[in-house]
């Protein structure tokens, strides 16, 4: 570990929480295991050095709800959430006793989890990959997409970051030279009524929002897109691998070994109101080759370069 060890007279206790099922097809919970693996590159000895307690939410708000009350209950030295809806079940579960959180989150501020990125001020601190990714996405398709005007933001208001992610996706692309109304959908059936809506009113290419909608039913979406013929770009990869063009993610595969160190930091007394968030990891890009060739684009070499991963 890290600095002299000044630890509790016992394994420090590490709370792990997700708010899907482990081992979920659509959301990857690899994460934790990758967090435990940085814990162990800095010396972390699981049940020597450290004892992990990890929850899984299988995407039921109760149950999130209670995970977090009994880590704060436990209670944890630390406590490391995977995802925005665990936060704010955290949020909720800290009020009157502060430990630590370590997460990732769409957007800290929006959620009520940190005062500023400098300095959260709380007992939130993490990474997030806002508002770069989101600005990246716009950025892609104007890239890809010649003369493009008008991008439709597929968007569904009712998961929290969603606002903040429309706010930045709205001003890249006014930036950008570029309109960008607002399709709202919120079931399935809402997908074929937005697409055609999008195509009626001339949208050249699609910004899809973040939502449990739209990530568990991204070989629908996918599909959908590539019939009208609509270049989509989102956090989706089953979007991308069924019919969009591009997967701009968030970076945790390199973000939760780092957040170990955040952690350690914790641990040895630093407060996490003093722990900048952590906005410096780029998001992988996956680019669609196949895709672009269906969608009549010819893609530039530089944004094929920039691609960490192609589908040909």
């Amino acid at each position: 570990m890290q600095g002299e060890q000044k630890g509790p007279g016992r394994p420090y206790r590490v709370g792990l929480i997700h708010v899907v099922a482990k081992g979920d097809p659509v959301i990857d919970t690899q994460d934790i295991v990758d967090f435990k693996r940085g814990m162990e590159t800095i010396g972390y000895r699981e049940n020597v050095d450290v004892v992990y307690q990890e929850l899984y939410g299988n995407r039921d708000p109760d149950l999130i709800q209670a995970h977090a009350d009994a880590l704060v209950a436990w209670p944890a030295d630390v406590i490391v959430s995977f995802l925005t809806n665990a936060n704010i079940a955290l949020k909720k579960a800290t009020r009157d006793v502060r430990i630590p959180v370590v997460c990732w989150a769409t957007n800290h501020i929006e959620a009520g989890l940190a005062e500023s990125y400098r300095r959260p001020g709380m007992n939130f601190t993490g990474f997030s990959y806002i508002p770069y990714n989101n600005w990246a996405k716009v950025r892609l398709l104007k890239m890809a997409v010649p003369g493009l005007t008008r991008i439709g933001h597929l968007y569904n208001p009712t998961y929290s970051p969603a606002p903040a992610v429309m706010r930045e996706f709205a001003e890249a692309a006014r930036t950008m030279g570029c309109e960008m109304p607002i399709y709202e959908t919120l079931r399935i059936e809402d997908f074929e009524p937005s697409i055609l809506a999008m195509k009626r009113d001339g949208c050249q290419a699609v910004l899809v929002g973040p939502h449990a909608l739209f990530n568990m039913n991204g070989e629908v979406l996918g599909k959908r897109f590539l019939d009208a013929r609509l270049p989509a770009v989102g956090n989706q990869l089953s979007i991308t691998r069924a019919g969009g063009l591009a997967t701009i993610s968030p970076g945790k595969k390199k973000g939760w070994p780092m957040m170990a160190q955040v952690v350690d930091q914790i641990l040895h007394g630093a407060d996490p109101a003093e722990i900048p968030i952590d906005r410096s990891m780029r998001g992988p890009t996956t680019l669609n080759l196949k895709n672009a060739g269906l969608l009549g684009l010819q893609l530039p070499a530089s944004l094929i370069d920039e691609a960490d991963v192609l589908i040909e």
